[in-house]
């Protein structure tokens, strides 16, 4: 193999060689690039699902419940719980009130009061009977009152002989208790006060007009729920999953909205750039047809003309004029 063609093939290896550096070293840098951009955007999905969740998901339990005692020394007999804990046995201070707050502030919910009555004669009797309830601060300061029927539901006694024999063994071995729950939704949908809590309820149950029975009753209980919407029921009730879920779907959507900015703008930037060569190509050639009209012009001049004759701005002439008729 001779010099020659050894130094061509050396050649070709070594651009061949540079070439191929070239697209790992690009390729290698796309992928650091897109791997430091999915991770941004991974740490932009979980920022804004934990933003999410402090601004939308309430804190602590969905539901609170305190036990109803009513006195039935009184014709209307009245029962009091509170939703504030106690510190060491003794009732907080009457003083404090942001503080001994129970729900976070502008949390909406409901309030609701709950009756176990027995199946008896005595209080299918009294069906009807009115439930009164105030909200009240730590202060005694009466936040919401109001007032809502209840209702014994009756059941016939061939109903009540049927029940009882398809279900007698759990009746005999005390599993099942003839009772029945009376739930009355006292207020609905409330939000809380920032500046005066709701901590205490006072409950007054009251006899139909007309009567003076009030229903016998095993326990009584008021339950406060918070109101939320489906959606932030799933986060409050699911938190990892949905969590991982939401911070799945997330960062998959802002990865594809990147990658299509990201293609977008490299078709836009290669459709400037073939432009921009097919202009400087397009240029040189015409600068090239221009100097191959002044070329021929010279080299007819010269064969035209003794050497000692030729007059260079003659040939300047010349090519210029060919250069004229060329581009008309």
């Amino acid at each position: 193999m001779s010099d020659e063609k050894r130094t061509m093939l050396e050649e070709d290896f070594a651009e061949f060689s540079a070439r191929v550096r070239r697209v790992c070293k690009r390729a290698a840098t796309l992928t650091l690039s897109a791997a430091l951009i999915a991770g941004a955007l991974l740490i932009l999905s979980v920022i804004l699902v934990f933003t999410t969740r402090f601004f939308l998901v309430p804190s602590g339990p969905a539901s609170l419940t305190q036990d109803l005692v009513f006195d039935y020394t009184s014709t209307s007999p009245v029962a009091k719980a509170s939703f504030v804990r106690e510190k060491f046995g003794e009732r907080q201070s009457q003083t404090s009130n942001v503080r001994e707050r129970m729900l976070s502030p502008r949390q909406n919910f409901d309030v609701e009061i709950e009756f176990i009555v027995p199946n008896s004669e005595y209080n299918f009797d009294v069906g009807m009977f009115q439930v009164d309830a105030k909200m009240k601060t730590r202060q005694g300061k009466t936040l919401v009152d109001a007032s809502r029927p209840g209702i014994v539901k009756y059941t016939s006694k061939e109903v009540k002989w049927l029940k009882t024999i398809v279900w007698w063994p759990l009746h005999a071995l005390g599993l099942i208790d003839e009772q029945q729950n009376i739930q009355i939704t006292m207020v609905k949908n409330y939000k809380e006060n920032a500046e005066a809590p709701f901590t205490d309820i006072e409950v007054t149950m009251k006899p139909h007009a007309g009567s003076t029975k009030l229903p016998q009753i095993y326990e009584a209980r008021a339950i406060i729920h918070l109101s939320m919407g489906i959606f932030v029921k799933i986060l409050y009730f699911y938190p990892m999953t949905s969590f991982v879920i939401i911070v799945g779907l997330l960062w998959s959507s802002l990865s594809c909205f990147a990658f299509f900015v990201t293609a977008l703008s490299l078709l836009i930037m290669g459709a400037q750039l073939d432009e921009t060569v097919g202009l400087s190509t397009s240029k040189s050639r015409e600068q090239s047809k221009y100097a191959g009209a002044i070329a021929d012009a010279m080299d007819s001049v010269v064969s035209s003309q003794a050497p000692e004759h030729v007059n260079r701005a003659d040939l300047l002439d010349e090519g210029l004029r060919r250069r004229n008729v060329a581009s008309s």
